[in-house]
């Protein structure tokens, strides 16, 4: 395998990991900015010429343009998998065009595409047999045998998400403090990290309310922080427009937390409503779910228990082998 990115680092450390692991890498640099494709085609052709690779996975639909193109000019041989990540799916409008013209593109260049979820597999349904759900793997520590939830005393919520339109940190106050008007309890709290241009309105918004003790705002926090809020709390509620994938869905189940989720990313392919999670659809929704399963804490704990037992398909080591499946079934030409 040789592995292909830009000159920056997607996080900090990556480089020297590569290396410590004996990992061949290369860089070319610029390759993730939208300019100079022809320079980009170039240097990649340099690198399979002498690598030459049978298979090519693609990220992003630059990658894909510059994959294809040195594949046609210079007569390269090998097969294309592009894996969907997104299409412009924080905008409706944008998104019907972007699925159009992204899955024209796969339909004639690709020979496989792989989706991370069985959400957006269907948004990309008429690429038919050359489409196929990986799920995305999940750190090894999500997967350590933490103790499940105790729901015996102050129910803690939590969404982490960037604060923009169609994340809906709003809807969530909303609805915590419906319900703790209507339950006369006090007994929850709300702990949303992130950040994001819809910050400062959604802390306003709890000020109004008057639900400063009780909605927390930790900002951006790395991932082993992360792993101490979900801990932390019992239930992960997700109430987003639209998820293509969903580590804020797939990190709590892996860790037996009572998921409560829109049907997005890949909630439908794990979630089976009361038994490893719960569906809303609205506002009204969420909170007539909430008096429902939280005085029940049994449902709580079994619900929970059976999340952590279905968290195997997401381990690294099942999503590879996956891969390496898919990849044994390409026809290879050469």
């Amino acid at each position: 395998m040789l592995f292909i990115s830009g000159e920056k680092e997607q996080f900090p450390g990556l480089f020297k990991k590569l290396e410590q692991h004996k990992v061949p890498y290369a860089t070319i640099a610029g390759i993730d900015e939208h300019a100079h494709f022809f320079r980009l085609v170039r240097e990649f052709r340099n690198f399979a010429k002498q690598f030459l690779p049978e298979i090519v996975t693609v990220q992003t639909n630059w990658q894909l343009a510059i994959a294809t193109v040195a594949r046609f000019l210079f007569r390269l041989d090998y097969s294309l998998v592009y894996v969907i990540n997104g299409y412009r799916h924080n905008y409706h409008f944008r998104s019907i065009i972007a699925r159009r013209l992204i899955g024209a593109a796969l339909y004639i260049f690709s020979d496989h595409v792989i989706a991370p979820s069985g959400f957006l597999e269907k948004q990309f349904s008429f690429l038919k047999e050359k489409n196929k759900v990986i799920f995305i793997g999940e750190d090894a520590a999500f997967f350590d045998d933490y103790p499940l939830p105790s729901f015996s005393e102050t129910c803690r919520f939590i969404f982490p998400g960037e604060f923009r339109t169609g994340k809906n940190q709003a809807l969530l106050v909303r609805v915590l403090k419906q319900y703790m008007e209507k339950s006369g309890t006090s007994n929850v709290e709300l702990y949303l990290p992130g950040e994001g241009i819809l910050l400062d309105s959604c802390k306003a918004l709890v000020r109004e309310l008057g639900l400063e003790g009780k909605v927390f705002f930790p900002g951006f926090v790395n991932r082993v922080e992360m792993l101490k809020l979900y801990l932390r709390c019992q239930f992960a509620i997700v109430p987003s427009n639209v998820e293509t994938f969903g580590h804020c869905i797939v990190e709590p189940f892996i860790l037996g937390r009572v998921i409560l989720t829109r049907h997005i990313g890949v909630a439908d392919d794990i979630i089976r409503h009361g038994h490893t999670g719960f569906f809303f659809d609205n506002e009204e929704d969420l909170l007539k779910l909430l008096f429902e399963i939280l005085p029940d804490k049994g449902l709580c704990a079994r619900v929970a228990a059976n999340a952590r037992e279905s968290r195997e398909p997401f381990r690294w080591e099942r999503v590879c082998q996956k891969h390496f499946e898919l990849i044994y079934d390409l026809p290879i030409s050469r």
